[in-house]
């Protein structure tokens, strides 16, 4: 039995970054890996090497400017580990999204079990059909701003 998610909690854990540049997905994973806050057993290259091969089988882009990178596999061992985060890029790029715009903010799922990844996924889902969340990203809000508009899921 896997837990419930606490979204909050995990982008409490995460942060919330600005500013993060490249201009293809694979230059933003590379710039965005090496600033993130990521747990001692995981090394940059793990997660840009995990949301490069995720995104090589199809886009992550999910419309209105996000996309949701992760790993096709768990990249955490322990569920104390897990977390998001959100990354507003310096430029958009485009990530051959369904409705064509280009992706100017990335949330990013760090899980420890198919399980977990699954559930954070699907609260992911419901949080970004609720239009006061997508303005926030779209007005690039930090956790502050953020934080109480998932507490409502």
């Amino acid at each position: 039995m896997v837990p419930d998610a606490n979204i909050g909690e995990y982008l409490r854990a995460g942060g919330v970054y600005r500013d993060i540049e490249g201009d293809s997905p694979f230059e933003v994973f590379k710039s965005l890996s090496e600033k993130v806050n990521l747990p001692s057993e995981i090394l940059p290259v793990n997660l840009y090497e995990g949301l490069c091969a995720r995104e090589v089988v199809l886009s992550t882009a999910v419309g209105n400017g996000i996309a949701i990178p992760h790993s096709q596999q768990p990249l955490l061992k322990n569920p104390k580990d897990q977390r998001i985060f959100i990354c507003y890029l310096k430029n958009p790029i485009d990530m051959n999204a369904m409705d064509n715009k280009k992706v100017q903010t990335l949330i990013i799922p760090l899980s420890s079990s198919v399980q977990s990844h699954l559930q954070i996924i699907s609260l992911l889902a419901q949080l970004l059909s609720k239009s006061d969340f997508k303005k926030a990203l779209e007005l690039k809000l930090g956790l502050n701003e953020i934080y109480p508009l998932i507490r409502r899921i």
